[in-house]
């Protein structure tokens, strides 16, 4: 820090467990997200690309190679699994997060209805995939 300030509660170094500071990547560009990663990237845990921005964004896998060059996971935003969920396309959406080697998925309801008992079953889904990818 730059200088001291009193009563601040001492930060985790990453990786940590507890304290996750998780940032919304609302659109940047390539640019703008290296640009940002040079000041803010040691306390980013994870970063979301948030709606569905990441069906727009140009040259996305090189944008996901700066985050993951920077040690920080990245997810895509829950409305875009509502958009694969809505056209009945839960398979094709599995896909893109295997082409894309995420580890991380949302699952929510805030653009459709969902019962909660078929929200769950899609989150037990999307942990039992993490945790098979996360060993091979």
């Amino acid at each position: 820090m730059n200088y001291n300030l009193s009563q601040l509660p001492k930060r985790n170094q990453k990786p940590r467990e507890a304290g996750l500071t998780m940032v919304m990547d609302k659109g940047l560009s390539i640019r703008e997200v290296e640009d940002f990663l040079t000041i803010s990237a040691p306390h980013i845990d994870i970063v979301k690309l948030g709606w569905a921005t990441s069906f727009v964004t140009p040259n996305l896998k090189e944008k996901l190679r700066v985050y993951k060059d920077a040690n920080i996971p990245v997810y895509f935003g829950g409305t875009l699994f509502e958009a694969f969920l809505v056209r009945d396309q839960f398979e094709d959406y599995l896909r893109v997060l295997d082409e894309f080697n995420l580890e991380h998925a949302e699952v929510s309801d805030g653009s459709i209805e969902i019962p909660h008992d078929i929200k769950c079953e899609y989150i037990n889904i999307e942990a039992c995939k993490s945790f098979i990818r996360s060993r091979l």
